[in-house]
C-alpha cells in the first residue's frame, strides 16, 4: 500500500483554520468591542432633534415689536407719499386746476423785490385751491401801502401767467372759474415790526375782485371796547 505524501506542517495550518479556534477568536473580539443598544443610539440621536425644537419660541413682547415694527414702515410709506404729492392729498379737489408754475412764482418774488425796497422778504406758494403770500416788510410799514403791495403782487402773478382777462376785470380765469372749475383763492399774511397794524391777514375769496383784511390793531381794539364797556356798565 502507497505510503501518503504530506508536508510536516500540514498539521499546523489544519490546526490554526480549525472552526472551533475560528469561533473562539471570533467571540473574542466581540467581547473586547464595547456593548451599545439600538434604543440607546437612538436616543442619542433623538435629543439634539428635541434641544433643535425647543430652541426658539415666541412670546407676547416679540408680537408686539412685529406690531410696532410694521406701523413704523407704514407711518414711512405715509410721510413718503405726501412728499411725493408735495403736501396733503387733496384728492378730486386739485382736479382741473391750472398749474401756477414755480417759474412764474419766482419771477414775481424777483419784480417785487426789486420794484419795492419796504419789502424784506416774500415767499408765493400754492396748495391745491390756494395762493399763499407771505411778505416781512421793514419796521414801520405803513398798513395801506402794505395792502397795496400785496394786491399788486397778485395782479403781477397773474400777469406773468398770460391767462386772459374779460373786459373790466381786475384777475383773470386763474382767480375765477375755468372749464366750469373754480381756481385760486388768495390768502396773504403780512408782517412789520414797530407797526401796530400788523400782522395783517388778508384774503380774496374767487367771487370777488376785492381783498378783505384783518389787522392786528383793530382785534386789540375791540377787545379793548368790550372791557371798557363791562366797566361802564358796572
Amino acid at each position: 500500500m502507497a505510503k501518503k505524501f504530506h508536508f510536516d506542517d500540514e498539521d499546523d495550518i489544519q490546526d490554526e483554520y480549525q472552526p472551533s479556534s475560528y469561533l473562539d477568536d471570533l467571540e473574542n473580539k466581540r467581547e473586547n468591542v464595547p456593548y451599545t443598544a439600538i434604543d440607546e443610539e437612538d436616543d442619542e440621536e433623538e435629543e439634539p432633534m428635541k434641544k433643535k425644537k425647543k430652541g426658539f419660541v415666541m412670546k407676547w413682547w416679540h408680537y408686539l415689536l412685529i406690531l410696532f415694527g410694521a406701523l413704523a414702515v407704514a407711518f414711512i410709506i405715509y410721510i413718503v407719499v405726501l412728499s411725493f404729492n408735495n403736501g396733503p392729498v387733496y384728492g378730486d379737489r386739485c382736479e382741473g386746476m391750472v398749474s401756477i408754475s414755480k417759474d412764474a412764482r419766482d419771477s414775481t418774488v424777483s419784480t417785487m423785490e426789486e420794484k419795492y425796497d419796504e419789502i424784506e422778504s416774500m415767499t408765493l406758494s400754492t396748495e391745491c385751491r390756494q395762493l399763499k403770500l407771505d411778505i416781512t416788510f421793514k419796521a414801520g410799514m405803513s398798513t395801506k401801502e402794505a395792502q397795496n403791495i400785496a394786491e399788486e403782487t397778485v395782479q403781477t402773478l397773474d400777469g406773468i401767467v398770460g391767462r386772459e382777462k374779460e373786459d373790466g376785470q381786475k384777475y383773470s380765469d386763474l382767480f375765477g372759474t375755468i372749464d366750469g372749475v373754480t381756481q385760486y383763492e388768495v390768502n396773504v399774511f403780512m408782517t412789520s415790526s414797530d407797526s401796530e397794524d400788523f400782522p395783517i391777514y388778508g384774503t380774496k375769496n374767487i367771487q370777488n375782485d376785492e381783498f378783505s383784511y384783518t389787522l392786528a390793531s383793530v382785534r386789540d381794539e375791540e377787545s379793548a371796547k368790550k372791557a371798557q364797556e363791562t366797566l361802564t356798565d358796572e
